[in-house]
């Protein structure tokens, strides 16, 4: 049985009254006669009717080519796809010949292989390597397991699990569980924490954390922290603190400090750093401030002063002079010295100085010295003879490298 997906807007209902009006008497025949027809042939007749009366996925495809808005083309694309079948494959196929298949088009080929995985994954895998390799390819059929296992997990997972698939087996999960997720989310959760790997089942735990997220935080954080795999459940703290720091930073802030002792939540506690100091720096560093000593309150001070430094540079200045030198506050200085020196390097040298442990001294000293010589190169060539830095460092301070593009955007 071929799947369709006939959906109809209000504006294409209308379009159908109007046709419904010149073969009412046929409409009526048909309806008095249709327990005589197999459910296949009614399938296959109501979604003829359809894209007929629609003006077919020819017409619909050349409409999404010509269209320029981009909510436009995208909504015609998707009218297309609602329609396509068996039947319809290989002229819409001919419309997608003229698109290049590449990352530049990657929304428009994601709905075509999802529409296609609903009725013939394997033609449409065997597109997808005969339109590009490797790496292009393994994302395409990516695409493809996401549609395939939304409607049928077990089959997908089973195709990812042959053993002529395992090179890319660790690119396919990817679609394999977004899919699976969207219509099993427990099942694709015990099969996820299951798997043994590194970072790519830590990057899974996160797509998942986006499914339980929306059923809610409760929900989201209570699974999170139900978690045994300490990797696992890094990720998916990190990737709870990642959705809901900026816009909720309190509620953040409040789940997570009963967790202030543990490693696996150090990264989402410097990620409520950064983003809660995008809007509120005060209250951010004075949470972080009463928390325990330790990891966690470090690298959370440190998360804070980078954004603090560059909205008000005295007050988180003035802020770092009230602590006690220690290499507890070296990170938050180096970060401090950093950001101010795009602006003033002569008064971020005095801070990256302060800074007590040795390599991060040195560090923060080069980076902050070349931005200064980019600034000042006379002042830094007065003070190099008498700073008692080592030759090596001072050579180093004296040819900074040249900026790239993305690196002269972020000082702005």
């Amino acid at each position: 049985m071929v799947d369709s997906y006939p959906d109809v807007s209000p504006d294409q209902s209308e379009k159908l009254r109007n046709n419904v009006s010149n073969s009412q008497n046929t409409s009526q025949a048909f309806v008095a006669d249709r327990s005589t027809v197999s459910p296949n042939k009614l399938d296959s007749i109501v979604s003829l009717g359809i894209s007929k009366s629609l003006g077919g996925i020819q017409e619909i495809l050349q409409e999404f080519q010509n269209e320029t808005n981009p909510v436009y083309k995208f909504s015609k694309l998707g009218e297309a796809m609602k329609q396509l079948n068996k039947d319809n494959l290989s002229e819409t196929l001919e419309v997608f010949e003229s698109i290049p298949f590449g990352f530049e088009n990657m929304q428009e080929y994601r709905m075509l292989l999802y529409a296609w995985s609903q009725f013939d994954p394997y033609g449409a895998i065997d597109y997808c390597k005969s339109r590009a390799s490797g790496m292009g390819a393994g994302f395409a059929v990516a695409g493809v397991l996401e549609g395939w296992a939304a409607r049928n997990p077990e089959k997908a997972l089973g195709w990812v699990e042959k053993p002529e698939n395992q090179g890319m087996a660790r690119l396919y999960n990817f679609g394999l569980i977004k899919g699976w997720a969207s219509t099993d989310l427990e099942g694709a959760s015990e099969y996820v924490l299951s798997m043994e790997g590194g970072d790519e089942v830590g990057k899974l735990i996160g797509t998942l954390t986006e499914f339980y997220s929306k059923r809610g935080f409760s929900e989201a954080s209570r699974w999170a922290e139900e978690i045994e795999n300490p990797k696992l459940k890094e990720a998916a703290f990190t990737k709870l603190s990642r959705s809901l720091a900026r816009d909720k930073p309190q509620e953040m802030a409040n789940w997570l400090a009963p967790h202030a002792e543990g490693n696996y939540a150090i990264k989402a506690f410097e990620g409520l750093g950064t983003r809660w100091s995008e809007t509120d720096p005060q209250a951010a560093i004075n949470y972080f401030s009463e928390l325990p000593e330790g990891k966690v309150q470090e690298v959370g001070v440190k998360s804070v002063i980078g954004n603090w430094a560059k909205q008000d540079p005295l007050a988180a200045g003035n802020w770092l002079n009230e602590q006690p030198p220690s290499p507890q506050i070296d990170s938050a200085l180096a970060n401090y010295a950093s950001t101010v020196s795009r602006d003033d390097g002569a008064s971020a040298m005095e801070w990256a100085v302060s800074i007590t442990e040795e390599k991060l001294q040195q560090k923060t000293i080069r980076s902050v010295g070349q931005e200064w010589y980019r600034q000042d190169k006379d002042a830094v060539e007065t003070w190099l003879p008498e700073s008692g830095l080592p030759e090596d460092l001072q050579k180093s301070i004296r040819n900074p490298p040249k900026k790239n593009w993305w690196q002269s955007l972020r000082d702005l």
